[in-house]
């Protein structure tokens, strides 16, 4: 073919007066976060890495990729999303993380600094005396925990508070904006296992700790016993509340038990189901479609229930996702049938779309 020229590279060309290099334009669309994009934070323990990766998933696109991640210095044990920024004065909102590890202090990272070498502030870190040793405040009460933070919760009615349950048997609330420790609740008489502010009255947090009790508590009186107080056997994993029906908790156990509770009556326990064969680590309610609850366990089995309005359990659906032991799962927030499972194998996390099965279907139509 006469009078064509060809050049290795568009760069060469004279003809091609605005460059456009492909795989930088691909690489900036991955980087781009859009208005439809899920972000979802996985805490990995491999061997002796500790990592904090995101991920996005969109569901019109079909993507699901790592799009960044954070190295960690000690193991995370839980993590809680905070939409709340001091250092914004504009709008006070962010894109932040706090993360529970083994050595009694929360860090936060903004997920809107990708790669970032270190957290934005680090709660509980205990300032060193001129003898180079940790100390207490002068008043005799503590800066934090003094073991591992286990659990978090942020309180989205009042955004400067965050709350952490340890296994010190202590809950502590958080000013976000001070980057120190407001209040410091009672020892709980158990190590701390989970937590969970209310969706409307912001001092009421429910709690599950290590001995099987269940607490709500009304932050604003620390001499006043627990509002209302439950008693299971084993160790109590996990406990939310319906936020369909706040007269409702979740509650599971490390010996297969999910039960949905009265939060009215102390011990008042509207239903149970045997879940799991072994703990149920992760439970998990969709914020879209009423009454459908999702929990994972040890047993490597992901189980679909129903709430009815009533507080019965219907089981709809199980399967085994050959993710080893399952630990977390959590309901995508725009799309009430999307699910992320965390295991202890294969590929560590997967994003499930529960409309595939058509008993789930067939129960929320």
């Amino acid at each position: 073919m006469r009078g064509v020229a060809m050049y290795a590279s568009n760069k060469d060309d004279p003809y091609i007066t605005q460059q456009v290099d492909s795989d930088e334009e691909e690489e900036k669309d991955d980087i781009l976060i859009k208005p439809n994009d899920n972000l979802v934070a996985v805490a990995k323990v491999v061997k002796d890495e500790y990592n904090l990766d995101i991920y996005v998933y969109n569901q019109t696109n079909d993507d699901w990729y790592c799009h960044h991640h954070y190295i960690l210095e000690a193991p995370p044990l839980c993590l809680e999303t905070i939409q709340h920024d001091p250092g914004n004065d504009e709008t006070g909102k962010g894109n932040l993380i706090a993360l529970g590890t083994m050595d009694t202090k929360i860090n936060i990272w903004d997920l809107d600094v990708m790669n970032a070498c270190m957290p934005i502030v680090t709660l509980g870190e205990k300032p060193a005396s001129k003898e180079g040793k940790s100390r207490k405040k002068r008043d005799g009460s503590q800066q934090g925990h003094s073991d591992a933070v286990i659990s978090l919760s942020w309180n989205r009615n009042t955004p400067h508070v965050l709350a952490s349950g340890g296994a010190d048997q202590q809950i502590v609330l958080w000013d976000l904006d001070e980057a120190k420790a407001a209040q410091i609740l009672p020892p709980r008489g158990a190590e701390v296992q989970t937590i969970q502010w209310h969706a409307n009255e912001d001092t009421i947090l429910l709690a599950g700790m290590m001995n099987g009790t269940v607490q709500i508590i009304d932050c604003r009186d620390n001499e006043s016993p627990p509002v209302a107080e439950w008693k299971f056997g084993g160790q109590i994993e996990k406990v939310i509340w319906n936020h369909f029906d706040l007269q409702q908790a979740i509650v599971t156990t490390d010996e297969g038990l999910l039960s949905i509770i009265d939060t009215r009556k102390s011990n008042q326990v509207l239903s149970e189901a045997r879940a799991h064969e072994g703990g149920v680590s992760g439970v998990s309610l969709s914020l879209i479609t009423k009454g459908l609850l999702a929990t994972a366990g040890e047993d490597q089995m992901l189980c679909i229930w129903k709430i009815e309005d009533s507080g019965a359990l219907t089981k709809i659906h199980s399967t085994k996702l050959n993710l080893g032991e399952l630990h977390s799962l959590k309901f995508n927030p725009d799309i009430g049938s999307i699910l992320a499972v965390g295991g202890s194998a294969g590929e560590l996390v997967r994003i499930i779309d529960l409309n595939k099965f058509e008993a789930v279907g067939s129960a929320f139509t």
